[in-house]
């Protein structure tokens, strides 16, 4: 039988816990200053030992000190998937560069900022949202999406020196607002002949997605579906064009009915192979979660991904033994 190597990305994460800090504003409505940049380092440094004593353990338990939603999952699947293999993972010791920190302005918690973490070692930067519930609750990793060396991120805009958020349903100076962008990116990626495909641009992970499904689909003897959903978004930068930079978390199934008598199994060391060790004999689901980084250019610029990072955390299947 034909093997189907699926798509997962190998999750690498940083997360920051710092005090909010009192802002006067010239109306005298105090506002909370998510983190100063100044406090990055020792935080950072605090993560690492974090990181590293779950990367030892291979337990995610520590990780939800700084972690949450979907960042949480996607380590957690990634910990699950060494278990398994009986593998160990490297300790994060590479050398790393903290490029940007944005903290906007809040009258209330949750608190959020953003930030950019540079990994020269394997290429890429991860732009990061880390978000606080309350004054006593840590600072946990909620979006982590990955871009390569070679992008540019658009220019935030700032106000009286803080960086301007964007509410999700807010499209003014845009093409469609935020909320109304991850709905039309879900469908697009659901469906190539889609209305919206008109109005997405069909980025390098729509391309990639899309080849994978294209793979699955034409296996002889397996009906393959996939579906995509998107949660509600809620991070989301004010662009110096006008725009917004959103970052999208979307859950993905790839659905496998398989004709009896045959069996769908995965290359060796896969984390597909280690969530379902026997392959799938009858019917199957991976579940995946892929965060990303979403542009929605100001004026008529058409929605794009800058960046993306998701794998495997879930699977079931009926009629095969899995570990």
């Amino acid at each position: 039988m034909r093997q189907l190597r699926g798509v997962s990305a190998l999750v690498c994460v940083l997360s920051l816990a710092a005090c909010a800090v009192p802002h006067q504003r010239s109306e005298a409505r105090i506002e909370k200053t998510a983190a100063r940049e100044t406090e990055v380092a020792r935080i950072f440094d605090r993560y690492r030992e974090v990181r590293n004593t779950a990367i030892e353990l291979l337990d995610a338990k520590p990780l939800s000190t700084v972690e949450t939603g979907p960042v949480l999952a996607i380590d957690s699947g990634s910990f699950e998937v060494s278990q398994r293999l009986a593998r160990t993972q490297k300790t994060d010791t590479s050398a790393v560069e903290v490029t940007q920190v944005l903290a906007p302005r809040f009258g209330a918690y949750p608190l959020w900022f953003f930030a950019v973490v540079r990994d020269p070692d394997a290429g890429v930067s991860r732009v990061q949202i880390f978000e606080r519930e309350s004054s006593v609750d840590p600072w946990l990793l909620s979006a982590s999406p990955e871009i390569l060396d070679g992008t540019t991120l658009p220019q935030i805009r700032r106000e009286s020196g803080a960086p301007v958020t964007v509410k999700p349903k807010d499209g003014v100076g845009m093409s469609m607002s935020v909320q109304d962008a991850a709905a039309a990116y879900v469908k697009v990626l659901s469906d190539p002949k889609a209305p919206e495909a008109s109005s997405i641009v069909s980025d390098s992970f729509i391309e990639q997605m899309r080849s994978a499904a294209q793979t699955n689909g034409s296996l002889k003897g397996v009906t393959f579906s996939q579906t995509w959903g998107a949660d509600d978004v809620r991070y989301a930068l004010r662009t110096a064009d006008g725009g917004a930079l959103a970052f999208v978390t979307l859950l993905r199934s790839d659905t496998y009915d398989v004709k009896e008598g045959l069996t769908i199994t995965w290359p060796e060391g896969t984390p597909q192979q280690a969530f379902l060790a026997s392959g799938i004999a009858g019917s199957g689901k991976l579940n995946y979660y892929h965060q990303v980084l979403l542009y929605i250019p100001g004026g008529t610029g058409k929605p794009r991904a800058l960046g993306q990072y998701g794998g495997v955390v879930s699977a079931d299947a009926a009629g095969t033994a899995s570990p």
